[in-house]
C-alpha cells in the first residue's frame, strides 16, 4: 500500500508526516512490532526524531534514516557485506585511475597533476551516476567537440576506477546496492516506510524508492505541493 501526503510547504509535510509516522506507531507497537522507518535527508535526522517525540513519547521499533543508515543498517543482515570507501580513501583511487589513463586523456591532460582535480573528478562522476548516467555513451552522445572531448576523458577515467574499487563500494555504490537488495530485504518486507524532507530525489534516490514502496509493508512519501514527482510508486 502506497500513499502520499501532500502540503503547501515541505515544513508541513513533514509535520503532517512525521506525525503520521508516530501515531500509526503508537496506535500499534501493541500489537505488533513490524519495523517503521521514516527516511530523511542528512540535515533533518535530529529534528525528525523531536518531532516524532512531541507526537509520541515512546516509541518502539522506529527509526529515523539516511538512505546511507539504511544501507548499513540492510546489510547487517546480509552473509557478506560490501566494503564501502570513505571519500578520502575513494578519491586516493580515483587520483590512481586518473595517472594510470593520463596518456589517454584528451581535455583534462593538463589538470593531472592537480591532487585537487582528482576530488572534483570524483564528485563529479559520483552526480553523473546518481542520474543513472550510461557512461558508454557519454562521448556518443555529445554534439560539441569540446564536451565529446570531456566526455571521452570522463569515460575512460570512469572506467578505470571501477576497474581499481572493484570489491568495494562508494556513494553512489551504496545507492546502487539499494537498488539491487531493498526490495528482497526481509527487514524492508515485513517495515512501514515513510519519506519526507526532499525537496528533489537524484534518479537513483527514486529508484531506491521504488524498489522499497513495491515491498514493504506499506509506503508514505510526504512531497510538497505543486512538487511534481518524476516517477511513479
Amino acid at each position: 500500500m502506497t500513499s502520499i501526503i501532500t502540503k503547501e510547504n515541505i515544513c508541513d509535510v513533514n509535520q503532517q508526516l512525521l506525525k503520521a509516522a508516530a501515531t500509526y506507531a503508537s496506535q500499534n507497537q501493541k500489537k505488533t512490532l513490524n519495523p517503521v522507518f521514516i527516511i530523511v535527508p542528512d540535515r533533518f535526522t535530529l529534528q525528525a526524531e523531536k518531532i516524532l517525540l512531541n507526537h509520541a513519547p515512546v516509541l518502539l521499533n522506529v527509526r529515523v534514516v539516511t538512505f546511507t543508515m539504511l544501507f548499513h543498517l540492510l546489510c547487517q543482515n546480509q552473509e557478506k557485506s560490501p566494503e564501502v570507501l570513505d571519500k578520502t580513501t575513494a578519491v586516493l583511487f580515483m587520483w590512481r585511475a586518473i595517472q594510470d589513463v593520463r596518456g589517454g586523456l584528451c581535455y583534462f591532460n593538463r589538470s593531472v597533476e592537480q591532487y585537487a582535480f582528482a576530488e572534483k573528478m570524483f564528485n563529479t562522476i559520483n552526480q553523473l551516476e546518481s542520474s543513472r548516467v550510461d557512461f558508454n555513451t557519454l562521448e556518443k552522445n555529445a554534439r560539441a567537440t569540446v564536451t565529446k572531448s570531456k566526455m571521452h576523458d570522463i569515460s575512460i577515467i570512469q572506467k578505470r576506477y571501477k576497474e581499481l574499487c572493484e570489491g568495494y563500494i562508494d556513494g553512489s555504490g551504496m545507492l546502487g546496492w539499494l537498488i539491487d537488495n531493498a526490495a528482497k530485504s526481509d527487514l524492508i518486507k515485513s517495515a512501514h516506510v515513510y519519506l519526507t524532507g526532499f525537496e528533489y530525489l537524484s534518479l537513483q534516490r527514486e529508484e531506491v524508492v521504488r524498489q522499497i514502496a513495491k515491498s514493504a509493508k506499506s509506503f508514505t512519501m510526504g512531497v510538497r505541493n505543486g512538487c511534481e514527482l518524476s516517477f511513479e510508486l
